[in-house]
């Protein structure tokens, strides 16, 4: 489920934990999510699917620059998700070779938009076919979804777009396999 309605479930051992939450002020808001190992671990394919999800984030990260529009980065990060997602079983190259090109063999796996508009909406209104300008404000946010292992995975950061790049306005939380587990060790 994208975003999770009832919460009423218990957290348990070897479960993942997706949090999707954001802040408002001045009117503007932000939205960030992290996904963390109940019990402070990632599983050995945990981590491989999460490393993969946080390639993917880095991926969309080096090319969100003024200039691309919203659809050819979706493109472009929809390509690299493939080799992904090949790359750690989730698809076979005959996946990839039948697919139909309006329903890609990724989108099986990630089914979600990669950005989205932030400002005075978390989901703020904006071109998808327009290059996209200096001073404008996305989420990057890829997303892994596998229901037959009962696991998601999103990881999102909100960047400011420059004249000649991004700034990852969230760079200081922790966002690495390593990070967030020596985060959870620490005693409260």
């Amino acid at each position: 489920t994208l975003h999770y309605v009832s919460n009423n479930a218990d957290c348990k051992d070897g479960d993942l934990l997706l949090m999707d939450f954001g802040a408002e002020y001045g009117n503007y808001c932000a939205d960030l999510t992290r996904t963390v190992p109940v019990n402070g671990k990632f599983s050995p394919r945990q981590k491989t699917v999460y490393n993969a999800c946080l390639h993917l984030h880095n991926y969309a990260k080096s090319i969100l620059k003024p200039g691309i529009s919203i659809l050819a980065y979706t493109d472009k990060v929809g390509e690299e998700a493939t080799r992904q997602f090949l790359k750690i079983g989730l698809l076979r190259k005959a996946d990839v070779k039948n697919e139909d090109k309006d329903n890609r063999a990724y989108r099986r796996y990630l089914y979600h938009g990669i950005s989205h508009h932030l400002g005075i909406d978390v989901h703020d209104l904006g071109t998808r076919t327009e290059p996209v300008k200096a001073g404008m404000l996305f989420t990057i946010e890829p997303g892994i979804y596998i229901e037959e292992e009962k696991m998601g995975i999103r990881i999102e950061n909100n960047f400011w777009l420059t004249k000649n790049g991004n700034i990852d306005l969230m760079k200081n939380i922790p966002i690495t396999v390593e990070e967030i587990e020596a985060l959870m060790k620490k005693k409260q």
